[in-house]
């Protein structure tokens, strides 16, 4: 995935039983777990979208 935006790498805890599903249910459904999670992120940040001023004002004045 060829990006201009700086990419970030996290590391995420979870159940290795639901890890391991997740990842045979992305792929049965042709697709990967990165993938589906950086959709669930955009899907997160527009739900709270209301938000995004108001968190963007408070870093401005740290």
């Amino acid at each position: 995935m060829k990006n201009t935006d700086k990419e970030k790498r996290a590391t995420i805890r979870v159940n290795e039983s639901d890890w391991e599903l997740f990842k045979q249910l992305c792929k049965a459904n042709e697709s990967d777990a990165s993938k589906e999670i950086r959709k669930f992120m955009k899907n997160y940040i527009a739900e709270h979208s209301h938000q995004i001023k108001e968190i963007v004002m408070k870093g401005d004045k740290q």
